[in-house]
């Protein structure tokens, strides 16, 4: 059985690199990393939700093979 590492909380946005070498460092640091529910709820834009909600409703499925 894989021993699970310790999950690091990020309370701030600040503690997240701007950028990273590469796409596997990145998958590195989030394997490690979790953002706090704190910040989550402040990334969160009700308004955004429901405008994608709303947009989403009118959207229509299109059979590109006609």
């Amino acid at each position: 059985m894989k021993k699970r590492k310790k999950m690091i909380t990020i309370k701030s946005l600040d503690e997240i690199p701007r950028r990273f070498k590469s796409e596997d460092a990145e998958r590195k640091f989030w394997e490690t990393h979790d953002l706090s529910l704190k910040l989550c709820e402040k990334l969160y834009d009700p308004v955004v939700d429901r405008e994608e909600k709303r947009l989403m409703k009118h959207l229509k499925m299109t059979d590109r093979r006609r």
